[in-house]
């Protein structure tokens, strides 16, 4: 390029294996070292404004697009003439940008302004809306960069202005500029704000049109005739005036009784969910940035085999990616100043709480816990609450949520759950006076508690339990005015939101717009928008031919499978049927099939928020299951070819995961009658149970001599157990396994190993006879619940989550 007002380059070259490039020396400063505080004089801002638009006219001319136009790229000479430095971002403009499809993109933390990396290029806050979505640039795009620019120097302020980067582009796309006031002339605002058009199409189309009205600006300043208002309208004296005034009024009093019965005789628009995001695998907990335009969410990935954090402006399909590690990475918080976003990291036994700058960079470690759930901010930004647990023992599923100060990393305890309960899900109130969060109460049941927090957020008394629907209730979230909680509810077929008022009848109500299948709910700080995760699932029940420990096993075939939920599948003792547990029904219930999957038969009809765990006595009349049919998890028993149920236990806590003894005298079951899960045995026909196990228990299954136990403390990932009924000590085999994936025969045990990333369970075997563990198989997808064995070991049955998905959705106008 050769012009009067771009920097010229006399040479590229190498010396000492160091590059370098050798240009005109331009003594000056740059433009934004000039601009006052208030905005530049009109007739210098002109001047160097119209040398702006002739050098950039000449890049065009030659087709090539700057792309990164800011003050830090005007140099002023001593004697006034501008020089535009930096083409290091140009492009030509017949060189392809960009698509509209979805593309990772990464953002680079450094000194202020920031420029991002990738296929977004430039300097944010000069950014146009095109260039911030990462979508084709053309020469239109350094037009909407000038307009930033020459607004800035008549103001001395930037049109679209954040708290963050992120704030930023939101504002760009989405937001108009502050009008410019009486101070900057007519016609120069008109100039200014066709160069800030959103629309591409609507701007000015080529910088000499912008050149030449600027030229002509600069002739009348000079002059001494700009016009700084709009041109008053021509009126014909008062009579004219009230001629024009009284059909108005007439107008706007008819549009006033319009609108005062279309507010009470005509309903408000429905609500109408849109989807948010629409990516391959899961994308999930949703949290709104504190302008409510973008929104920071975990997803698993384009090949769905690892969870990171991104954030998404909403309107846009552009994503910035925050973190990029091999961990499992979820629950994402943008703080209350919009600078940084909270989240936790899976380590493998323990997590990290984190914070990163919402626009990347380097990470900063806040706390470590054991448990893994949502994160929630204090409303001045101060302090993150989280659920953690007091001990190590896996089996121990107690939570307590805590908080964190930012300053100084102290943790604060907020919430003493009862030894038998679980706190998770804690968030602040707007005015912090009150924390609401769940509270387990029973195996599979949660409600929400509100607690009165001080000013040091201590207690300020007992916690007062809000709802009372016996459902698994999660994810509250605040109104903005404080008078409403919106939380999710749930049984284990469905997945509703609800909303609650904090004072008065507390009357629970379900948003059915929501649809039945939602999670993580958030709103924007200003309360007009709403999004949440919608989940999809679909669990069917598979089965592979074993060829023995070691061998190769066939390949797996679909056994059961419907549009809904067909998962815990266990073989008859003589191998010809097939017990498990479908939602086909609307709800969980007990069926039964042949071996082959043929002929399903519904047992049960408990009509519960969860009914699971079949399992045979061992001469195949009876099938022992359990239900929270009538509030707690209690065991029922039915007979094998249907028929009325009989309930086992009646206690105040939960029993479930029951199996028979070899002799089909006893029953085993897990229990929480201690306040954790153990294992009880009680006579097959009920009776008094006595407990069993110490270190805790979930399923367990006799050998098939009856001189060993085997089971698993917890029905998540965990230890494989083994306990010698004759009155010996408990014996930790191995780990990790899936505590409700076990499977006892004649010569071994088959348990899972936990899924790997984008696959599915290993299934190992330990032989009774050498004590050793061998390979069997790995699923292709991840085990559900269940896996079960032929009586003659050469089929393995097991439920596997085939499909598995979220999108998140956006309400507009929420209310």
């Amino acid at each position: 390029l050769n012009h009067p007002n771009i920097i010229t380059i006399h040479d590229i070259d190498q010396t000492d294996g160091i590059d370098f490039m050798s240009m005109e020396l331009a003594a000056g400063r740059t433009l934004d070292k000039l601009i006052p505080r208030h905005g530049m004089r009109l007739n210098d801002a002109l001047k160097c404004a119209v040398q702006v638009a002739d050098a950039v006219a000449a890049a065009h001319g030659a087709g090539i697009v700057h792309r990164d136009l800011k003050p830090g790229n005007v140099m002023v000479t001593d004697n006034g003439q501008v020089k535009i430095l930096d083409f290091g971002l140009a492009k030509l403009t017949d060189a392809a940008e960009g698509s509209d499809d979805l593309e990772m993109r990464t953002l680079r933390d450094g000194d202020a302004p920031r420029t991002v990396e990738g296929r977004i290029v430039g300097t944010v806050a000069y950014m146009s809306p095109e260039q911030a979505q990462g979508r084709k640039v053309d020469a239109r795009s350094d037009i909407f960069s000038f307009g930033s620019l020459l607004y800035e120097m008549v103001t001395g302020h930037l049109p679209f202005d954040a708290d963050s980067n992120v704030s930023t582009l939101g504002a760009i796309i989405h937001k108009e500029p502050e009008p410019l006031g009486s101070k900057v002339p007519h016609d120069l605002e008109k100039v200014i704000t066709r160069c800030l058009r959103k629309d591409p199409a609507r701007r000015f189309q080529h910088m000499d049109d912008v050149k030449i009205a600027l030229e002509e600006l600069k002739e009348e300043s000079d002059s001494g005739i700009v016009r700084h208002d709009a041109p008053p309208k021509p009126t014909t004296g008062r009579r004219l005036l009230w001629w024009a005034v009284v059909p108005a009024l007439l107008v706007l009093a008819t549009a006033g009784v319009w609108f005062l019965r279309s507010r009470i005789l005509m309903p408000e628009a429905p609500l109408a969910p849109v989807p948010l995001t629409s990516y391959s695998g899961a994308e999930e907990s949703p949290s709104f940035s504190p302008d409510g335009n973008q929104v920071v969410f975990s997803w698993n990935g384009p090949k769905e085999d690892n969870f990171d954090i991104y954030v998404k402006l909403i309107g846009g399909e552009t994503l910035l990616r925050l973190t990029n590690t091999p961990a499992q990475e979820g629950h994402p918080a943008w703080s209350p100043d919009g600078r940084s976003v909270a989240f936790l990291r899976d380590l493998g036994g323990r997590n990290e709480v984190l914070l990163i700058p919402a626009i990347g960079g380097p990470e900063r470690k806040l706390a470590e816990t054991r448990a893994w759930g949502s994160l929630a901010w204090f409303p001045d930004g101060k302090w993150l609450a989280f659920a953690d647990k007091d001990t190590d023992d896996a089996a121990d599923e107690r939570t307590i949520l805590y908080a964190v100060s930012m300053e100084t990393g102290d943790r604060r305890r907020l919430t003493s759950p009862p030894r038998d309960g679980w706190d998770f899900n804690g968030t602040f109130s707007p005015d912090g006076r009150y924390l609401v969060f769940s509270r387990g109460t029973a195996y599979w049941v949660s409600e929400l508690f509100l607690l009165p927090l001080r000013a040091d957020l201590s207690p300020g008394g007992e916690p007062e339990q809000i709802t009372f629907q016996r459902r698994f209730t999660h994810g509250p979230v605040w109104t903005p005015d404080g008078r409403e909680i919106v939380y999710g509810s749930g049984t284990a077929t469905a997945n509703e939101m609800w909303t609650i008022p904090v004072s008065g009848s507390r009357t629970t109500r379900r948003l059915e717009f929501a649809g039945d299948q939602v999670l993580n709910p958030t709103i924007s700080r200003q309360g007009h928008r709403l999004a949440y995760a919608r989940r999809s699932t679909d669990r069917n029940i598979w089965q592979m031919e074993l060829r023995g420990p070691g061998g190769n096993p066939g390949n797996p075939v679909s056994l059961v499978s419907s549009t809904w939920s067909d998962h815990a599948p266990q073989y008859s003792p003589d191998g010809s049927k097939v017990v498990f547990i479908s939602g086909r029904s609307g709800n969980n219930e007990v069926w039964v099939c042949g071996k082959d999957g043929s002929n399903p038969i519904q047992l049960t009809s408990m009509r519960a928020q969860e009914t699971g765990a079949p399992q045979w006595s061992p001469d195949g009349k009876r099938i022992v299951f359990d239900s929270n049919a009538g509030g707690n998890f209690e065991l029922y028993t039915i007979e094998a070819g249907g028929g009325r149920q009989q309930r086992l236990t009646n206690h105040p806590a939960d029993d479930a995961v029951a199996s028979f003894s070899r002799d089909g005298n006893w029953i085993y079951f897990a229990s929480s009658r201690t306040g954790r899960f153990e294992i009880w045995k009680m006579a097959a026909n009920g009776g008094d149970p006595v407990q069993i196990t110490k270190n805790g228990g979930w399923r367990a299954l006799e050998s098939a001599d009856g001189k060993q136990l085997y089971y698993a403390p917890n029905r998540r990932v965990s230890s494989l157990w083994r306990l010698p009924l004759d009155g010996g000590k408990e014996q930790q085999i191995t780990e990790p396994v899936v505590g409700s994936a076990l499977a006892v025969t004649r010569t071994g045990l088959y348990f899972a190993r936990p899924s790997r990333p984008g696959g599915g369970n290993p299934i190992e075997f330990l032989s009774f006879a050498t004590g050793k563990i061998i390979a069997v198989a790995t699923t292709a997808r991840p085990i559900m619940w269940a896996l079960s064995v032929s009586p003659d070991e050469r089929r393995l049955i097991y439920d596997q989550v085939d499909q598995t998905g979220s999108d998140l959705m956006l309400v507009e106008n929420f209310r």
